[in-house]
């Protein structure tokens, strides 16, 4: 089934279809269509991968049906993404992915590449940085917006009727998506008010269900021109398009609702109004690009600091003990008369290593979005061409790595050094849910933020405990995405 150290030939799409020869990497052949379906589970694919890592050495191609290099060890991932991070900064140029995932082809801060990647990151990085007379959104502005949304949802919450059987799903969802809306559009909903926010969430949900959970969508990658196909390219190709059409209309609304009222001598008070200030005398910066990047930033940062927050509660609910622990850190240090702020980490090991643990074992995206080779690189002494599809498999590396004692095992102890207080660099550095290099994820100061307020604000003022006579299910759902199965709990308030 396998070869090792040879030279084998793959099926290549760029923009003109060849044959590709990628010398000594180990290669997992491409099977008749029964066995490798066999071998290779679209279903559990996380499943599949983490077979595939275990008989197989660090850096080696599967195919899906696409030939894509897997690096599997932290080292070698940190070597190609960040010691050689110029060579690894590209993205598939694939009909399907830039047609049909991206907003538009070219555009936002994830799917782009080349000179108009590097601007819309560095503005948009610029934006959330600095946003404007020097002002900080990371530390003041986002940080008080985060606060707001956990503090609409603890009172939700509070507010709900029958403790005894909550489904903490859609509360936690209107609480993440207003972080989002709030940074980008300057607009935060009442969860009574969220109707507009949660139809677009549902939307979004439905569509990223819609292409994870689909071998057509991996079949039109592998293979492009069946998207010119009648009937074969609608399922390949054009529901996904269409999809992606449909989420997008709630982020073309807004962006032209702001755009069409602000003045661009005000100070702006959200991202959008803060990128059209800069695309004054910048033709790199243009509305549609503008309308790219909140959609990258919704897609990226909505379904999975959710998810991770979903998984949190389960885990919590299961773990007693760990949970009490929890909430004793939380009143020692911050008491019951006010919410816990970012500032307030500092003083607070055990929930950042519970914060830093649920990113590591929930580790919820089974691939990380792919790169692509800008020149001939060579990693460990692997030599990986120009125009490569590369997965750094952050998935296994943080289930599978050596470092991590008992990898399956939710142990958020493991971050805290012998005194009780310091915090072990060496796994920090290992904990990489937002990948490494010059493509992590741009995002990730807000969903840190979200993550640790939202967990500690929940377990501040609530007791979290599986409903009378059910047992925590922590078996995920298949797909791309590990997502958790709809569960509903009991909580009870500690605090008034």
């Amino acid at each position: 089934k396998c070869a090792r150290d040879v030279s084998s030939p793959l099926p290549w799409s760029g923009r003109c279809s060849r044959l590709l020869y990628i010398p000594i990497l180990p290669i997992c052949r491409p099977l008749p269509e029964r066995a490798a379906t066999s071998a290779f589970d679209f279903k559990a694919q996380h499943k599949t991968f983490d077979k595939f890592g275990h008989e197989h050495p660090p850096i080696y191609t599967v195919f899906s049906p696409m030939a894509v290099v897997q690096i599997t060890d932290f080292v070698a991932i940190r070597e190609a993404f960040v010691d050689n991070g110029d060579a690894f900064s590209g993205r598939p140029a694939n009909k399907i992915i830039q047609e049909a995932v991206a907003f538009a082809p070219n555009t936002g801060v994830t799917n782009a590449n080349g000179d108009n990647w590097k601007e819309q990151r560095r503005t948009a990085i610029a934006i959330l940085r600095d946003f404007g007379m020097g002002k900080n959104l990371m530390e003041e502005q986002m940080c008080a917006q985060v606060r707001s949304s956990v503090e609409l949802y603890i009172r939700h919450l509070k507010s709900i009727v029958d403790k005894n059987n909550v489904d903490m799903r859609w509360p936690i969802q209107v609480m993440v998506s207003n972080v989002i809306n709030d940074v980008l559009f300057g607009q935060r909903y009442t969860h009574e008010e969220s109707k507009p926010l949660m139809d677009y969430v549902r939307d979004l949900n439905k569509y990223l269900d819609l292409v994870t959970n689909s071998m057509g969508i991996m079949l039109g990658m592998g293979f492009p021109f069946l998207a010119k196909l009648p009937w074969i390219g609608w399922h390949v190709f054009g529901k996904f398009k269409h999809g992606m059409e449909q989420v997008n209309v709630y982020i073309v609304a807004n962006v032209d609702r702001i755009l069409a009222d602000y003045d661009v001598e005000i100070e702006p008070t959200c991202f959008v109004e803060a990128y059209a200030q800069k695309m004054r005398g910048n033709d790199k910066l243009d509305k549609v690009n503008l309308m790219a990047t909140c959609a990258d930033f919704f897609m990226g940062g909505q379904e999975t600091t959710t998810t991770t927050l979903r998984w949190a509660m389960l885990l919590f609910a299961k773990n007693q003990d760990l949970q009490e622990k929890l909430r004793a850190e939380v009143h020692a240090v911050v008491g019951t008369d006010r919410l816990p702020t970012i500032a307030d980490q500092i003083n607070m090991p055990f929930a950042r290593a519970c914060a830093l643990e649920l990113q590591r074992f929930c580790n919820i995206l089974v691939t990380n979005v792919f790169r692509v080779t800008t020149r001939d690189v060579e990693i460990r002494g692997q030599l990986i061409p120009e125009g490569t599809w590369v997965n750094g498999d952050i998935h296994y590396v943080m289930a599978n790595d050596p470092l991590f004692e008992h990898p399956q095992k939710f142990d958020p102890s493991r971050y805290i050094a012998e005194d009780g207080k310091t915090m072990r660099k060496e796994l920090i550095e290992r904990t990489i849910p937002f990948s490494i290099g010059k493509r992590a994820c741009p995002g990730k100061g807000i969903a840190s933020v979200e993550l640790f307020l939202g967990l500690t604000a929940t377990f501040q003022h609530f007791i979290l405990s599986p409903c009378e006579g059910e047992e925590i299910d922590l078996e995920p759902t298949p797909g791309l995405m590990l997502l958790p199965k709809p569960q509903r709990l009991r909580i009870e308030c500690v605090t008034e």
